[in-house]
């Protein structure tokens, strides 16, 4: 009997959910070089294209989501800020920094002008 798209989807759903549950740390920490050795060995076109990919992914995703997401997202985000400690702020404040200093001229002026957009908005 063939299962229905939705119940494919919640069982598929499950299944990672369980899986990234049981999954060891040291097999987290095996994937995590396993996919640095791997971006690092990418060409730049292929990093590039990598990166396009993913930015589209994004887009749809951001575009498709309800109200009620948005919301649900925005009070997550704002309890994780508040729930932070000290050190992971600290953590933050140091990749920001990291971030910043290593732009090349033309990511700031992008960031620029996504900024005055968000403020035109």
């Amino acid at each position: 009997m063939k299962l229905s798209p939705e119940v494919r989807k919640e069982r598929r759903r499950e299944y990672s959910k369980t899986y990234r549950q049981n999954r060891t740390e040291e097999l987290r920490e095996k994937r995590k070089e396993y996919d640095k050795r791997k971006y690092q060995n990418m060409t730049e076109e292929q990093k590039e294209e990598r990166r396009e990919k993913r930015k589209g992914y994004q887009e749809r995703y951001h575009q498709n989501r309800t109200e009620k997401q948005k919301d649900k997202l925005k009070e997550y985000q704002k309890r994780y800020r508040q729930n932070r400690t000290e050190e992971q702020k600290e953590k933050v404040k140091e990749y920001q920094k990291r971030y910043r200093q290593n732009r090349t001229e033309e990511q700031k002026e992008n960031e620029n002008e996504r900024n005055l957009l968000h403020i035109t908005l």
